[in-house]
């Protein structure tokens, strides 16, 4: 058997390519086709949620689905993030606490890969989203590694606790 061939790309590849995609160690994936209904709707409550508990706060700031440019050969756009500094076309810094809504197509990425890209960044909570099941599936970083949690976190000097209540009442 002959050896497979995976090619690398870099972000100046990535910046000429039609369509939407994340480049993850220099290997590309297509996102998912755009989000339609449910996933739409939860990633709208989760910004909303977030912009009212984050009022307050003059440096921070919720995003859905921009990118954050980890690497020459890394961007990837998570559905939910919450960004502090300076409101830009697309971030470098490392997001407070990233939001991704769970999809069939989407399940292996977000759970496996991204789990593992996010924490190796550093990223101080990551939340799992599950719009069909109606839970999420809260990390906080301890020791450098993620650790599933209660979705209580702390940003820009305020405590919060995620309301799942609100994230999917209708």
């Amino acid at each position: 058997m002959e050896p497979m061939l995976i090619e690398r790309y870099t972000i100046d590849d990535y910046l000429h390519w039609e369509g939407d995609w994340e480049l993850i160690g220099g290997v590309p994936y297509a996102m998912a086709p755009a989000p339609v209904g449910k996933h739409q709707w939860i990633m709208m409550r989760i910004g909303a949620f977030l912009n009212s508990a984050l009022e307050e706060c003059e440096t921070c700031f919720v995003v859905g689905e921009a990118e954050w440019r980890i690497s020459k050969d890394t961007v990837v756009r998570p559905d939910v993030m919450v960004m502090c500094g300076e409101l830009v076309n697309y971030f470098s810094d490392t997001p407070k606490i990233i939001f991704e809504i769970v999809s069939p197509s989407t399940k292996l990425r977000d759970e496996i890969m991204k789990k593992e890209l996010y924490c190796h960044m550093k990223v101080p909570y990551y939340a799992l989203v599950y719009p069909d099941e109606e839970r999420v599936l809260f990390y906080r970083l301890e020791s450098g590694e993620y650790k599933e949690a209660e979705a209580k976190f702390r940003i820009c000097d305020k405590d919060i606790e995620l309301d799942e209540d609100y994230i999917f009442r209708r």
